[in-house]
């Protein structure tokens, strides 16, 4: 049985140009097994959270892969210890960054936060931040504060508008993930407690730093290269005041943690897996300044470069500024090579050539698709055009 967890801090940071002092005495709230105990209120919450539960299960955007929820299972598991029975866990497919966790054990992961972090390490970083707050029972508190200006039942309604809508504007996103926000103690407190659960797990804490700086880092590139709106900041207030804690904590309670290679070739293959439907969401967001982010770090952590080229085509295609047009051409082609070829940039290279009146050209990719793809969707589509002839 995991041992009692207690975390006994005191830090003095200079943030910012000023001196902070962080002092906490943490440890969970509640045992393993928790259920509600208060009948005139919490029981009423755990009907809605029911209910909602049903609502995400019967999503038409679950990711019900057997392999990928396997994996972040697993993880989630190893964080959680004695309460691996109290949570379920729902990947959901939305391409923004975040996980979050409901009073009852619903956990949900969006596949936005597997393409940002580059390890299981940091993966649990997440989850184990998630976990903190499940124990700390702000989840719970937080609902209560929201009984007092309006339904639980109608938070948890638009929650479900951000999990199933087709397209949601970023600001609209924000708005209602503000909403249900945690405040800043809160956040830090699961932040520390959240490192030792990771740690206590055998997971390398200074991850943690890792996974939030490479987010903070995206926000900020976004909002000054690209004029990008972001929520970030705004669900996660004084992000870069709470890494410098992090950071601190790491340096003096865990000098001994090393990455493990194993953690990072596990989470490669299984971006290498579902690469394909976790990129094409990403996209779809048409927020071309996050994808390039996103596309360098896989090129630096070795995701397949031959999908990471395709990726590269869709993004210069779909983006259409000048030179936008070679740039997508020369990366489809670049996803060709090898003995693991993308099909689709072979497709996509066919319609470019038809498209520039090089039948011939685009009729030799289209064979090539074929050829890697027999069984495609559209192959009724690409036998037409090369029945084309030349005009």
């Amino acid at each position: 049985m995991r041992r009692q967890l207690q975390i006994s801090l005191s830090l003095l940071l200079f943030t910012c140009g000023v001196i902070v002092a962080v002092e906490f005495d943490i440890e969970p709230r509640i045992p393993p097994g928790y259920q509600p105990v208060d009948a005139n209120t919490e029981k009423g919450m755990w009907i809605e959270l029911d209910e909602y539960e049903w609502e995400i299960r019967n999503s038409a955007l679950l990711v019900t892969d057997k392999e990928i929820n396997q994996y972040v299972k697993n993880a989630a598991c190893r964080v959680a210890g004695d309460y691996c029975n109290d949570i379920r866990i729902y990947i959901i497919r939305n391409p923004y960054f975040n996980a979050s966790m409901t009073a009852n054990g619903v956990m949900q992961v969006w596949t936005g936060l597997l393409v940002r972090v580059s390890t299981e390490d940091e993966l649990a970083a997440i989850l184990g931040h998630e976990l903190a707050h499940y124990t700390q029972l702000h989840t719970l508190e937080r609902m209560r504060s929201l009984n007092n200006s309006m339904s639980t039942g109608a938070i948890f309604d638009l929650g479900l508008t951000m999990l199933t809508g087709v397209s949601v504007p970023v600001g609209q996103l924000a708005a209602v993930l503000n909403v249900v926000a945690y405040s800043r103690d809160q956040e830090q407190e699961a932040d520390l407690l959240g490192l030792k659960f990771m740690a206590e797990a055998g997971y390398d804490p200074s991850a943690a730093v890792r996974a939030w700086k490479t987010v903070i880092e995206e926000e900020e590139n976004a909002a000054v290269k690209n004029r990008e709106p972001g929520i970030f900041s705004k669900t996660h207030p004084g992000a870069d005041e709470r890494v410098e804690i992090l950071e601190s904590f790491v340096r003096q309670q865990y000098t001994d943690f090393k990455p493990d290679p194993a953690g990072q070739r596990k989470h490669i293959d299984i971006l290498n897996r579902y690469y394909m439907m976790l990129m094409e969401d990403q996209l779809d967001t048409n927020r071309y300044g996050r994808t390039e982010a996103i596309l360098q770090t896989h090129q630096a952590i070795g995701v397949d470069s031959n999908l990471i080229n395709f990726f590269w085509g869709e993004m210069y295609r779909q983006r259409n500024l000048e030179g936008d047009f070679d740039k997508a051409k020369k990366s489809y082609n670049l996803a060709t090579q090898g003995d693991r070829p993308v099909a689709d940039a072979y497709r996509n290279l066919g319609y470019i050539h038809l498209k520039e009146r090089s039948l011939p050209e685009a009729k030799r990719y289209f064979r090539k698709f074929l050829e890697v793809q027999p069984d495609a969707d559209d192959r009724a589509m690409i036998e037409f055009y090369l029945q084309e002839k030349q005009p």
